[in-house]
């Protein structure tokens, strides 16, 4: 098989480097020690608004097959999208798509490629915070029926592309939502009738680095509205439009405020310091729209800063619970 790993980057260019290597020395250890047929790797990275220095370029020739530089007028989501677009041209067998924030455990690789190469029917390894492995066929990305799965991390889904090429494109249209991924998978599941998936433990694959609070509301607020956007563009009927906007919020009803910002235009629909935030009044629209009276309840959740009980460990207890009884994944420390 041919293994393409493609890390977008910016000012993590050195950690991105540091994934590299991981991979290189995990990938030689694993073939060398196995009869595995993968015996290909190719490593790309590309970087957005970030001018590496000189000894982090030639770091990154000697680790790297390619590396692409987009200069500042392509941000991250862009970034992270255009890899369907580069597998396209490359044409792997495999193809993932690496956070830098997800720092790899030893040996990882190998165990993705052992999961591809004893289930050949495998689209997509996904990770899993439940300890737990499993292989399913799954139709819904956005409601899935087995929640617990990291299919929101890039770097928590591994592709088989022999039936996904078509779908590829998908992902750029919708980058902007922040949930480029997840719009490919979505798309491959409808045109194939669901995705053979193997789920394994994360903690054999990565670990997640922790996220301060305020950065993760600067940040990512444009995700947390792109995903009811998404959703609704690929809900199959008004009605599934309508259930699944008011779970968006029911689920959500704690992170509207950490997340909220105005948008207000400056003659760039994206910029640095207002990143997709024009993202909240779409999202807001279409709640006020398709269901009036979850909207009042948005608009009430909204302006109570849930984030101030995030050390009470009572308020944790109870996040745990909600979420768990509501059925979607969050990723949580483990301890």
């Amino acid at each position: 098989m041919y293994i393409l790993v493609y890390i977008p980057c910016h000012t993590d260019f050195s950690q991105a480097l540091d994934q590299a290597k991981r991979l290189r020395v995990d990938f030689e250890s694993y073939i060398g020690n196995s009869h595995s047929k993968s015996n290909s790797l190719q490593i790309i990275l590309s970087v957005n608004a970030y001018l590496p220095l000189e000894n982090e370029k030639l770091r990154a020739r000697e680790l790297c097959d390619q590396v692409i530089y987009n200069g500042s007028g392509c941000l991250a989501d862009i970034n992270i999208a255009n890899g369907f677009l580069v597998a396209l041209d490359k044409k792997p067998d495999i193809l993932w798509l690496l956070s830098t924030n997800d720092h790899l455990v030893k040996g990882s690789i190998g165990q993705v490629l052992t999961q591809f190469e004893e289930d050949p029917s495998i689209d997509l390894v996904v990770a899993n915070a439940l300890d737990r492995t499993n292989t399913f066929t799954e139709t819904q990305i956005i409601d899935p029926s087995k929640p617990g799965f990291s299919y929101g991390v890039i770097s928590g889904a591994i592709y088989r592309l022999e039936r996904l090429f078509p779908y590829l494109h998908n992902g750029p249209f919708m980058a902007w939502t922040g949930w480029s991924h997840m719009a490919v998978m979505q798309s491959a599941m409808d045109g194939i009738g669901g995705m053979r998936v193997k789920t394994i433990p994360d903690y054999l694959i990565y670990e997640q680095r922790e996220r301060d609070l305020q950065e993760a509301g600067k940040y990512y607020g444009h995700s947390l509205y792109g995903m009811l956007i998404l959703g609704f563009v690929l809900k199959g009927s008004k009605r599934q439009e309508r259930a699944y906007i008011r779970s968006y919020v029911y689920k959500n009803f704690y992170n509207f405020h950490l997340y909220s910002r105005s948008w207000k235009y400056t003659g760039q629909l994206i910029s640095n310091d207002n990143y997709l935030a024009w993202n909240q009044e779409l999202a807001e629209s279409l709640i006020a729209k398709k269901t009036p009276f979850t909207f009042l309840v948005y608009k009430v959740t909204k302006v109570i800063p849930w984030e101030i009980f995030s050390e009470s460990n009572t308020a944790i207890k109870a996040k745990r619970l909600f979420d768990k009884s509501v059925g979607q994944s969050k990723q949580y420390k483990r301890g």
